[in-house]
């Protein structure tokens, strides 16, 4: 059977996916906090943007000035894809208006969606449904949601499981793939409960020696995807994080 992929934005990577990420594909992305998670993120979107799929990124961890920086760092900057809404920040870090816009070019600030009571399932729902709403069209439409056990503290597992089953469910239909970010060791019990609902499964680990540290990925499910059970080290060359070897079967 043909399966319709899109670029994960990682080089190395879509290989190892068979020729890319399966489109209609909810990926959760299980990581310790580091720059290569932060990078794969913002190498999701940006590999969106190139190819003319629309992104929403759902700052929880971080400010909305802070990754717009740190794109630019990696050598693309996002500041026409935001005035036209092909890329839209919902903050959901800062809580407050006023301080969600520190940072961002004064021309883009009224771009910025912020939501300023991140447990309130109300105002994540209207916050999504506004930046959806701005897009001229949404076909291929690519979401990050940062560190989603970290931020939502306020909600049991199976409160964030129906939220985020309302929230991104009926945009399926619109050959979207989203990537949630889960920080290994932060409410492992929610992940265990969220797990069978995701179409992927990737782990970026972190291995710490005496004289350096060294950076996995490994793939644990992929929908309509054999993936052999390899780790596979990652490397990073002027802010792109990158596939560099494969390590060891898992």
């Amino acid at each position: 059977m043909i399966v319709a992929r899109v670029p994960s934005g990682i080089p190395g990577l879509d290989m190892v996916l068979q020729g890319g990420i399966p489109t209609n594909s909810a990926l959760a992305l299980r990581t310790e906090a580091s720059n290569y998670a932060e990078a794969f993120q913002q190498q999701f979107i940006i590999e969106g943007l190139k190819h003319g799929f629309p992104g929403i990124y759902c700052c929880l961890a971080r400010p909305v000035s802070s990754i717009i920086n740190a794109m630019k760092h990696q050598g693309f900057d996002v500041t026409e894809y935001i005035a036209n809404d092909q890329l839209v920040f919902l903050d959901c870090y800062s809580m407050h208006k006023r301080t969600s816009l520190m940072g961002v070019d004064k021309d883009l600030q009224d771009k910025i969606v912020t939501v300023i009571e991140v447990d309130d399932d109300q105002m994540l729902q209207d916050g999504l449904a506004t930046a959806v709403e701005r897009m001229p069209n949404i076909r291929g439409l690519r979401a990050v949601c940062e560190s989603v056990p970290g931020a939502l503290t306020g909600r049991t597992a199976v409160e964030m499981m129906r939220w985020g089953r309302r929230a991104f469910g009926d945009l399926r239909a619109f050959q979207t793939v989203v990537l949630h970010t889960f920080p290994i060791g932060v409410r492992e019990e929610l992940f265990s409960l969220m797990a069978p609902d995701f179409d992927g499964v990737i782990d970026l680990k972190i291995e710490r020696g005496s004289d350096r540290v060294r950076y996995f990925l490994s793939i644990q499910k992929m929908r309509m995807t054999v993936v052999p059970p390899k780790m596979h080290e990652l490397d990073m060359n002027n802010g792109i994080v990158m596939l560099k070897t494969i390590e060891k079967i898992t």
